[in-house]
């Protein structure tokens, strides 16, 4: 492959073109799928296209992935789907080196396609590439770098692609998730807080092809105009064991019946004593409704499968004004309606299990804070007999 072609060429061919590909160019189209990384967001791994214009000494990869960390607010802009990526072209050794540097393997997919089709697309990506087409509106389920890689392709077939069936009836993006993230508690935990009820929902098998290792075993088993889309496949570059034995050593679950255990020893302590420990709602108060704030404001994000979230039952803001009237009464050795308004949100929470799937932990935390109404309700019984 020769780097200067890349790097004099494309760039015409970006502004409009100084080369088009022909009936007697010699081109090669490749799906091309990498493992995943060590860094959060590429833990799903990434999907890129080759395109080998092998009589004219082009080889290159186009990435739809391309983001900039340094953008202003990013990380609040990625979880409120306001995040623009773009696609761009590389050389080919270069992605490859790439991927090599960070322990990442590459599988290349040849497609068995007619030459008209493959002009189609090598001439669609050059449209694609231009600056008035290359930036789009990042969806990490609904529109990504393998979901665009994937109908850059497809949407420039001249038949139609018939994949394989779908996983199962059941398969969800959360399930999906969860299948990736199933050695890294932590990191599955806050996608779970984030993840709401729709996340739950049964999926398409072209749903199921945002993960980039869904779209290349599909291709592998999709046919083309009767015969298979994929002509060869070939790992390039081996991946290196990148798995990360450090993070903190307690799992969600283990934290949580740590909170339980402790939690339910000082309110023995409270019943036995008729006596409740205002500080141990602080905190719980405290727990619930910082998070809470993120938990409200992505009912406003335009990731769909976030906006309707149950966690909201038990996690959002109103405990944080409730606080110091609750506290204030609870010193006083008075009741108050919050804490039956608490308990009732509580129940619907848990009720609300059948139907989403809550982080590890959580249907514990939901428990531990059932406590504390009752505790209330209890004393504030006895005190008053005492009276």
């Amino acid at each position: 492959m020769s780097i200067i072609a890349v790097l004099t060429v494309l760039p015409a061919m970006a502004e409009g073109g100084l080369y088009e590909p022909n009936d007697n160019d010699s081109i090669e189209i490749s799906l091309l799928t990498c493992t995943p990384g060590r860094e959060i967001w590429s833990e799903f791994g990434h999907t890129a296209v080759r395109v080998h214009i092998v009589n004219k000494g082009i080889d290159m990869s186009v990435n739809y992935g391309m983001f900039s960390s340094d953008t202003p607010h990013f990380i609040e802009k990625f979880i409120f789907g306001l995040t623009d990526y773009w696609v761009d072209i590389e050389g080919f050794q270069d992605f490859l080196l790439e991927y090599e540097y960070f322990g990442r393997g590459v599988i290349e997919q040849k497609l068995n396609i007619p030459h008209s089709d493959k002009l189609a697309i090598v001439r669609a990506i050059y449209k694609n590439i231009r600056p008035e087409n290359k930036v789009y509106r990042y969806n990490f389920f609904y529109d990504n770098c393998t979901t665009r890689a994937r109908d850059i392709i497809t949407d420039n077939l001249s038949g139609k692609v018939t994949y394989p069936p779908a996983q199962t009836d059941s398969c969800s993006y959360r399930d999906m998730v969860h299948r990736w993230t199933k050695d890294y508690p932590w990191t599955r935990f806050g996608e779970d807080l984030l993840l709401g009820l729709p996340a739950d929902w049964a999926t398409t098998k072209t749903q199921q092809q945002f993960l980039p290792d869904n779209l290349r075993a599909d291709f592998e088993r999709t046919l083309y105009k009767g015969h298979p889309l994929v002509s060869s496949t070939t790992m390039i570059v081996m991946p290196q064991d990148i798995s990360d034995d450090g993070g903190f050593p307690l799992s969600p679950m283990d934290v949580a019946m740590l909170l339980l255990v402790v939690t339910v020893t000082l309110e023995l302590f409270e019943c036995r004593k008729k006596k409740v420990f205002w500080a141990l709602d602080m905190f719980y108060m405290l727990l619930t409704g910082l998070p809470g704030i993120i938990i409200t404001l992505m009912i406003f994000s335009e990731h769909p499968t976030v906006s309707l979230n149950l966690l909201i039952l038990i996690l959002n803001p109103v405990p944080l004004f409730m606080a110091y009237p609750a506290i204030k009464r609870t010193r006083e050795h008075r009741s108050f309606w919050w804490w039956t308004a608490w308990e009732i949100l509580i129940v619907m929470f848990m009720i609300g299990g059948f139907f989403q799937t809550y982080p590890e932990g959580m249907i514990i935390l939901a428990l531990i804070l059932l406590t504390r109404p009752l505790v209330h309700h209890y004393i504030t019984r006895q005190t008053a007999r005492n009276k």
